[in-house]
């Protein structure tokens, strides 16, 4: 009985936050796609664009590793409401300014940097409190939920942003934004989440939070198993950023198709995400969480392999590849996800996790700098199949490192973190 009521309570709490965030990806969904059809209808200029993914990345890389340490640093109710307040108060003042007639390119990067700048600090803090909700064995489940409510949003979005951006004037949109991020924090407002924090840690200088954040990078050197994990992931964001980018051109180009033909590739690849992640949601998935990763990554790396030989005429041989990899995705995501949640420190989780999302996103720009040059060398079907197969002999060699495939048992999942051990003791 008393099991039942505590299992009644975390998910009563989870399932407040999940429709919170839900209503808050999806504001976002809106507007990212709304801003990103306003700059190609009013400069049709691809410039105009890339500055506009540079100026949404650029503040992330920048304030993620300070971000995970706020998140370790404070309460991190508190942070999610502050980086989401923080956001919907950047969109409703240029909704204004827009609603004046200040309708300027400028504007909408300084919007992309701000919204950035907010959701640094919102991820690491949203990934680090999710282990102070759920328990262990079911943190497998909750990514894999929060994976289908994106993956959902992500189909829903660009079309129901289409409409509304037709309908509606730009401001009108960023107005929908605040309004959902409003409900996100509404309902996370009487969630409890616990603190890890020491309390004095809040009055203590800027140096400290560079000792911090010093201390969270040699948290991850030290411990072999989580650096190759990371690493790999990092890997894996440089090898397949190109693709995701050039794919608009190869469907085009090399299959001869058009808009609705690169509708179809997104679709696939969201309806192959939301079946992984419905599967692990009622499954859970294998018991050790790193045998499915490395396993799915090898099956993700052949499915592109196929992908990447196709004959201009088998763009549906893509499609089912495609959604084989959002399945893949699916199962490496979720329980990388569990991992990371379940081994590591719960006070050193915000840093570890912003150490992550660093180190994944340098990686992109880094690969998309020579993917243009590399596709009009060796042809834009290789960026497919190359990386395919390098992903597929990565996952394999996975199994072979002792340190990776030990790294469930380097820690008791659901140990409390005064006894765990301080990261000096961590084998290399």
């Amino acid at each position: 009985m008393a099991k039942a009521h505590q299992t009644r309570s975390w998910l009563s709490r989870f399932l407040l936050i999940l429709v919170g965030q839900g209503f808050s990806l999806l504001g976002s969904g809106l507007v990212q796609f709304a801003i990103i059809w306003w700059l190609t209808r009013e400069t049709g200029s691809p410039i105009v664009l890339t500055v506009a993914t540079i100026t949404g990345l650029v503040p992330m890389i920048l304030v993620s590793p300070w971000a995970g340490v706020v998140a370790d640093r404070f309460n991190r109710k508190r942070v999610l409401i502050l980086a989401d307040s923080f956001i919907a108060a950047a969109t409703l003042l240029m909704a204004v300014l827009f609603y004046m007639g200040q309708l300027e390119v400028w504007l909408i990067y300084v919007l992309l940097a701000l919204r950035a700048t907010g959701s640094a600090f919102h991820q690491p803090a949203f990934d680090a409190a999710m282990p102070l909700i759920a328990p262990p064995e079911h943190l497998v489940r909750v990514s894999a939920m929060m994976q289908m409510i994106r993956s959902g949003i992500n189909l829903v979005s660009p079309m129901l942003g289409a409409l509304l951006i037709e309908v509606f004037n730009l401001p009108t949109v960023l107005l929908i934004d605040v309004m959902t991020a409003f409900i996100a924090i509404l309902l996370l407002a009487p969630v409890p989440i616990p603190d890890v924090h020491d309390p004095s840690s809040m009055r203590s200088s800027a140096r400290s939070y560079l000792r911090d954040l010093r201390e969270g990078i040699r948290y991850v050197q030290r411990w072999r198993g989580l650096s190759i994990l990371i690493l790999i992931f990092a890997f894996s964001n440089f090898l397949l950023s190109p693709m995701l980018s050039l794919m608009p051109l190869i469907v085009r180009n090399y299959f001869g198709g058009g808009a609705r033909h690169y509708g179809y590739f997104e679709i696939s690849f969201a309806f192959g995400l939301i079946a992984g992640s419905l599967s692990l949601t009622v499954w859970g998935g294998f018991r050790r969480k790193i045998v499915s990763i490395n396993l799915a990554q090898i099956v993700c790396g052949l499915a592109l392999t196929a992908a990447g030989f196709a004959r201009p005429d088998q763009y549906t041989l893509v499609l089912a590849a495609i959604f084989v990899c959002g399945i893949t995705s699916a199962y490496i995501n979720s329980p990388a996800m569990a991992i990371v949640q379940t081994q590591v420190d719960k006070e050193m989780l915000g840093r570890v996790m912003s150490i992550i999302s660093t180190l994944c996103m340098i990686a992109m720009p880094i690969s998309l700098a020579f993917a243009g040059p590399l596709a009009d060398r060796i042809g834009l079907m290789p960026i497919v199949y190359v990386p395919g197969l390098i992903s597929a002999l990565v996952g394999a060699l996975c199994f072979a490192i002792p340190s990776l495939m030990g790294i469930e048992k380097t820690r008791t999942a659901g140990s409390e973190p005064t006894v765990l051990p301080h990261p000096e003791q961590l084998s290399t």
